[in-house]
């Protein structure tokens, strides 16, 4: 089945609500597959966006050092733990990173991104399959799309993010269930959400249950993808430690409530409220065709959502096959509809899908603009205070950004790794965060010479005003402070 196909085929065994008689052939360029190609071209503009995330540098820096290197076991990023025993979760995201990085550079890592966000948005129009209406299907995707804007960023989620849907499309009828063993095996080995793929599918089952239907097909995806898992724990660099890893992070939920994707969401942006208005249409279409099989896996994952925003882009995805079976088919614009002019711009979308990568990824690739560039240059150039060779205090996303300058240097005080920092390194970071008054403790436990922070915070007011230490750089963001028993000041 080729890509412009399977954007809008019949699922196997599904049901389109589509008059059979007027079905158009299996090959035919209709209005859905037209439409199907204009959202996975919105989802590669959305991937093409600059690279900027700061948890994204620290896996490509993984990735650059296991080409190196080989695979990275030991801490070699941070000052605070060099050495230390590690077990990277997302080896073989950050190995694919450190590949295409080094064939592509960040263009590469661009591209693939894009390619990645377009097969998100591509699998979930594929989701909506069950309703005919296009413009149901549209008002469906526009808020997915929103949460997309936010979410389907460079991180090994996104990676993540195509394997859930994949599991989602086998379970809705298509391929073969045999098929999420390799989804399973490579899924463990880029990223820790694996475990949400199995509760998705036995939700499916005990909703399933509940409406005394057949479970067949979902058992036999549950097995597949438990099998993959279960091969890919094993068999992977650092053995069984792969499949232990989500508990030894739940386990570290007193570290994790402080980051904010581990929070409740506020839900006081664009792309949370687009979730909000999701939530509300999947109660009403439940209202309309209520059926546990939706229903189970809808309230698991939206539970998970309010507890942890970083469940929301997941959710998003879970709840569209509910809606589609649940909404009314709007307007008398079908997915069968067909002619020439829809044919062509089929034709005309594949080839911007091919062309957008050449057309739109321009240089520059990186946005740096949040992390203080001039200021570790000015560091180093300038000041003697060499990262790597000096003991600086900086912010945990700083740390980030240190972690793929200067690579295996040990540069690093903390990074936003805290399911592999010593929990007193985050709580000292935490007091210096807060201004605490036991912040010149910290500063006194890590033999700190120098701070690297936003010019604006508490910290640098405390440090200056009651600490007596030197500003020897600044800009409108940043300041960098000297120890006060520092002879280099």
């Amino acid at each position: 089945m080729t890509l412009t196909e399977s954007l809008d085929a019949p699922p196997v065994g599904g049901d389109t609500g589509d008059d059979p008689e007027r079905r158009p052939p299996r090959r035919q360029l209709d209005l859905g597959v037209f439409c199907g190609l204009a959202v996975a071209l919105i989802g590669l503009g959305l991937g093409a966006s600059r690279i900027g995330d700061n948890s994204f540098l620290t896996h490509l820096a993984t990735g650059r050092e296991m080409l190196e290197s080989g695979i990275v076991r030991n801490d070699v990023f941070t000052w605070t733990s060099p050495g230390e025993s590690i077990v990277v979760q997302s080896w073989l995201a950050s190995l694919i990173y450190g590949l295409v990085d080094a064939a592509g550079g960040f263009y590469g890592l661009r591209v693939l991104t894009a390619v990645l966000a377009a097969t998100v948005a591509a699998a979930a129009w594929r989701l909506t399959r069950a309703n005919a209406a296009i413009v149901t299907r549209l008002l469906i995707m526009a808020p997915l799309l929103a949460i997309g804007r936010t979410n389907w960023s460079e991180r090994p989620l996104l990676i993540a993010f195509v394997l859930f849907a994949a599991t989602m499309l086998v379970v809705e009828g298509d391929g073969r269930p045999r098929g999420l063993v390799a989804v399973g095996a490579v899924w463990i080995n880029v990223h820790g959400s694996w475990p949400l793929g199995i509760v998705y599918l036995v939700a499916r089952i005990a909703g399933g249950l509940g409406d005394r239907e057949s479970v067949q097909r979902e058992w036999a995806a549950l097995r597949a993808l438990g099998a993959g898992i279960l091969i890919g724990g094993v068999v992977n660099p650092y053995g069984p430690a792969m499949l232990a890893f989500p508990l030894r992070l739940l386990g570290r939920q007193e570290v994790l409530s402080n980051v904010v994707e581990w929070q409740s969401p506020s839900f006081d942006s664009t792309w949370t409220r687009a979730f909000l208005l999701l939530v509300l249409a999947s109660v009403a279409a439940l209202t309309r065709r209520p059926r546990w099989r939706d229903a189970l896996p809808m309230m698991v994952f939206v539970a998970a959502a309010l507890i942890g925003r970083r469940n929301i882009a997941l959710a998003a995805l879970v709840v569209l096959p509910l809606l589609a079976r649940g909404l009314p088919a709007l307007g008398r614009l079908y997915a069968s509809r067909t002619s020439n002019a829809i044919h062509l711009g089929a034709v005309a979308f594949v080839g911007l899908l091919g062309a957008l990568p050449l057309i739109a990824v321009r240089s520059p690739h990186v946005d740096l603009g949040r992390y203080p560039d001039d200021a570790v240059t000015a560091m180093e150039m300038d000041l003697g205070l060499v990262p790597g060779e000096t003991r600086i205090i900086h912010p945990d996303y700083v740390g980030n950004y240190l972690d793929i300058r200067y690579g295996a240097a040990g540069a690093t005080w903390i990074d936003d790794r805290f399911e592999l920092h010593d929990p007193s390194l985050v709580a000292d970071y935490l007091v210096l965060l807060d201004g605490a008054p036991e912040w010149e403790s910290v500063l006194d436990r890590y033999d700190a010479e120098a701070i690297l922070w936003p010019r604006d915070h508490v910290l640098v007011e405390l440090a200056t005003k009651v600490g007596e230490w030197t500003t020897v750089w600044r800009d409108d963001d940043w300041v960098v402070l000297c120890a006060p028993d520092d002879p280099s000041c």
